[in-house]
């Protein structure tokens, strides 16, 4: 197996999960990085299935999406924050589709609720009828209601989902509940918040426009950036030439070393200088007993 500095200067392109000029902040990066934030996300939803397309189609004022995502099971939470949520949740007017991994023992049973195991998310947040996302803020799910243009509520879990819900908020896209101190109030004063506050919406929207205006779609990047490495066996001249160099010249070690001996030297030769002027101006003075005699 080739070491990792070997492995690192054999890389053609790297793809990562990121779009500078809508999620921010600008960095500086070489045509070796290309963005393909939100590749996920299909250009043109799926149909649904019929069952869940019947119940969302039907949704006049609208649907509530909520999903923890694949990781986080009911079980994890204390009984009481799953009764907060299904108490707020059944008196929307609002219908609310809610994916739960245990068909067997749902939190209550209500006319506006559909539950299900799996759940086609990206088709969701696309329809038009999704008014609000509650997530636990993973990196996938906020793209994916950034790219739709849906607010969310988060409600973070572990890992990188606080900070994700911290720059979800900033951006003013929705607001965040802490599961550990969340009460039926609390969480109903925030739903409402989101869903009555147009701000939330006109933002996502905003930055959804941002998200989507690009050259290429991020899939097509994909292809298009694979089949060029291809084409030219390696895209070796799109790396950073620093890649090449070694420890003492990537870092101008040698430079810092040869300025820091110039400066000694430069000190050396003034101390010198100024010693030999001093010594210099006290024989020319005047010695105290010459100016006692006169």
């Amino acid at each position: 197996m080739p070491s990792y500095w070997d492995a690192r200067r054999n890389i053609s392109l790297l793809f990562y999960n990121y779009h500078s000029h809508s999620e921010g902040p600008v960095r500086p990066t070489v045509p070796q990085s290309i963005e393909v934030g939100g590749v996920q996300i299909k250009e043109q939803p799926d149909p649904l299935p019929s069952e869940l397309a019947e119940f969302l189609d039907n949704a006049k004022a609208g649907a509530i999406f909520f999903s923890l995502g694949t990781n986080v099971k009911s079980g994890y939470f204390t009984p009481n924050v799953m009764e907060a949520f299904f108490k707020v949740l059944s008196s929307q007017p609002l219908r609310v589709i809610w994916k739960w991994d245990d068909l067997q023992h749902t939190p209550g049973n209500a006319s506006n609720i559909y539950y299900h195991n799996w759940l086609p998310q990206d088709d969701i947040l696309a329809h038009p009828n999704t008014k609000l996302f509650i997530t636990h803020a993973g990196k996938g799910g906020i793209a994916e209601a950034q790219y739709h243009g849906v607010p969310m509520v988060a409600m973070p879990i572990f890992g990188d989902q606080h900070g994700n819900a911290d720059n979800m908020v900033y951006a003013g896209f929705g607001l965040s509940v802490d599961w550990t101190t969340l009460t039926e109030a609390s969480l109903a004063q925030t739903l409402n918040e989101v869903l009555q506050n147009a701000s939330y919406r006109e933002r996502v929207r905003s930055f959804s426009a941002l998200y989507r205006d690009r050259p290429l779609t991020a899939r097509q990047s994909v292809v298009y950036w694979t089949e060029y490495v291809l084409r030219h066996k390696g895209a070796y001249h799109l790396q950073n030439p620093a890649l090449h160099l070694a420890f003492v010249a990537r870092h101008n070690l040698d430079v810092y070393a040869c300025l820091l001996i110039l400066l000694a030297v430069s000190l050396t030769l003034l101390k010198l200088l100024l010693r030999c002027i001093w010594q210099q101006l006290r024989t020319l003075a005047p010695s105290k007993d010459k100016v006692k005699r006169q």
